[in-house]
């Protein structure tokens, strides 16, 4: 059936598995740059989480949280240290409120002896499954698939297969997310941490959130094709720059910072 399913699809189906299947600020909305501010070039290292818990245990995690592994702390760690070492100091950092958003921040941070404190954004939060969430990924996967075997849907995009995420939904008092939904408020999150970037002239910018999530964001900023296959990997480093209100995507899943 793989064979049938985009990349982008595939891609969802990994974070189904490898990241499904693996003081808090709410950043506002952003208006457009000053002026004065516009030509300022901001870089953001978009990054996911290191493997948690639930991760591990091969269960779904949208807003249902866990804190890292032991690996996926070093994995924290290691990108942290790599990244430093390539790009210097970073001016600011961000992360989703969950623990494990906020940990891998930290721990990145650290690891390249940066005095920087993350701030908690819940716009940056993965997709919320929501009555899937805690649920077996190969039972979230069947019913996914089923449903749109049933649609008549044998190549489904991204937005689809979050569609049918939702429509399947066994607990109807816990209402889900697509990617709609995802790309729309983590866009909000990233355009206002870019506005307050290019205000202060701060050039590189941390941001850690989920596979989902990047994945979503990156399908809306036209880079579909370059999602791989097996989805966003834990640590993965996705470069994105913004300039005058644009977004650039310079980088996808970007795992060399997690070679030891």
């Amino acid at each position: 059936m793989n064979r049938l399913i985009p990349r982008v699809a595939l891609a969802a189906v990994a974070v189904l598995g490898a990241a499904a299947l693996g003081g808090w600020t709410t950043a506002p909305a952003a208006a457009n740059p000053p002026a004065s501010n516009r030509d300022a070039t901001v870089q953001v290292y978009l990054t996911r989480h290191g493997e948690t818990m639930l991760n591990a245990l091969h269960l779904v995690q949208g807003w249902s949280d866990s804190p890292l592994t032991a690996a996926g702390r070093v994995t924290a760690t290691t990108v942290g240290a790599n990244l430093g070492a390539e790009i210097g100091k970073l001016d600011a950092a961000y992360s989703a409120d969950m623990v494990r958003h906020y940990e891998t921040a930290t721990l990145m941070l650290q690891g390249m002896g940066s005095k920087l404190s993350p701030t908690r954004d819940l716009g940056l939060r993965e997709l919320n499954f929501g009555g899937w969430e805690g649920a077996k990924q190969s039972a979230m996967g069947a019913a996914v698939f089923g449903y749109l075997a049933q649609q008549g849907i044998a190549e489904p995009t991204l937005g689809q297969m979050t569609d049918a995420i939702k429509a399947t939904n066994p607990v109807a008092s816990l209402p889900g997310e697509n990617c709609d939904d995802v790309s729309s408020r983590m866009l909000a999150s990233l355009n206002a941490i870019a506005k307050d970037a290019a205000k202060h002239r701060d050039d590189k910018v941390l941001v850690v959130s989920s596979g989902l999530s990047i994945s979503c964001v990156l399908v809306d900023l036209g880079a579909e094709d370059r999602v791989p296959e097996t989805g966003i990997a834990n640590g993965a480093v996705n470069l994105l720059t913004y300039k005058a209100g644009v977004w650039t995507v310079e980088t996808v899943n970007d795992t060399h910072y997690a070679q030891q």
